[in-house]
C-alpha cells in the first residue's frame, strides 16, 4: 500500500507545473532582464545606466511576481533581491555605482535562473 501511495504522490504535478501558474512567464521575465542588466553594467552614460536599471527592475519585479504565484519561494526571493538592487539605481548619482550595482543584480538574477534550471520550483 505504501509503495502505491509513493508512486501516486510522485506522479502528481507540482504546483508550479499546473496550468495557469505562469512559471514560463516568470522565466521569460528573468531572461528579459538580462539585456538591461548587461546594458547597465556597461552603460556609457549616467542617463543610459539609469534607464537600463529601470527596465531591469521592472522585468525582475514581474519575474518575482510570477514566481511567487507559482510558489517558487527561493527563486522569487532572488528575483526580488535583484529587482531591489536595480530599483535603487534608477536615481543613482554615479555611473560607477550603477555598473557595480547592476553586476550584483545580474548575479542574483542568474542565481534564480540557475536554481530553476537545476531544481525547478522550491
Amino acid at each position: 500500500m505504501i509503495p502505491l501511495l509513493i508512486l501516486l504522490l510522485a506522479a502528481m504535478p507540482a504546483a508550479a507545473q499546473r496550468g495557469g501558474c505562469g512559471l514560463g512567464l516568470g522565466i521569460e521575465a528573468l531572461r528579459g532582464a538580462e539585456a538591461p542588466l548587461r546594458a547597465g553594467a556597461e552603460a556609457p552614460s549616467l542617463l543610459a545606466g539609469r534607464e537600463a536599471a529601470g527596465q531591469a527592475a521592472d522585468r525582475l519585479t514581474e519575474a518575482a511576481a510570477w514566481l511567487t504565484g507559482c510558489r517558487c519561494a527561493q527563486a522569487a526571493g532572488q528575483a526580488r533581491e535583484a529587482a531591489g538592487l536595480a530599483e535603487e539605481l534608477r536615481g543613482a548619482a554615479e555611473l560607477e555605482r550603477i555598473r557595480r550595482g547592476m553586476d550584483r543584480a545580474r548575479f542574483s538574477a542568474r542565481l534564480a535562473r540557475e536554481r530553476l534550471d537545476r531544481q525547478g520550483c522550491s
